[in-house]
């Protein structure tokens, strides 16, 4: 029997169930520090990606919530301009044709331990914590040039705002990924 109480479903026939072990709560989002979650759009043009960031802190997004991941010669120039508070770290894959950047945040710092770990690819780093098909999904999109935007998500309301406007701008389909942070 499964009961309400507030707004957590409290699963008490679990141990009722041969192998089930007892579930506390259910129906929440991963709030453990140690898990980073992030909606994750693809973004043909920067015009898009900063239209799409402006709108997210505007709507309540910290500005540090957002890491951009593409080719160094493409965000390069873009993280150079004058009206950009982004820096930037060179992801240097041995496997990889062109250098992979990021900007600085906590993807950032995962995507460098996985380096330092030996992924020899942005899909072998990536890999580590999504399935097989969606890093490869990202490696190309980062190999045709696009910028890919990840927006760090604290709780439900961030991602319904994260899902409406990485939707409306973004030129692929949108994804919610949890990183596990060592």
């Amino acid at each position: 029997m499964t009961e309400i109480k507030r707004g957590a479903r409290i699963v008490d026939n679990a141990p009722q169930l041969p192998g089930a072990q007892p579930v506390k709560r259910v129906d929440e989002l991963v709030n453990d520090r140690s898990t980073l979650r992030f909606a994750v759009g693809i973004f043909d043009t920067w015009a898009d990606v900063q239209a799409t960031v402006r709108d997210l802190t505007a709507g309540g997004m910290a500005e540090n919530s957002f890491n951009c991941l593409g080719l160094h010669r493409v965000l390069g120039p873009l993280v150079a301009r004058p009206d950009n508070r982004m820096s930037l770290r060179d992801l240097p894959y041995s496997g990889d044709v062109e250098l992979t950047s990021v900007t600085d945040g906590p993807l950032a710092a995962c995507l460098a331990e996985r380096l330092t770990m030996g992924a020899q690819t942005l899909t072998a780093a990536l890999g580590h914590w999504l399935i097989p098909r969606h890093a490869a999904q990202l490696q190309g999109a980062v190999s045709a040039g696009k910028v890919i935007l990840w927006a760090q998500l604290f709780d439900n309301d961030d991602e319904r705002r994260a899902y409406r406007s990485l939707l409306a701008r973004s030129s692929n389909s949108v994804g919610v990924h949890d990183i596990i942070r060592a």
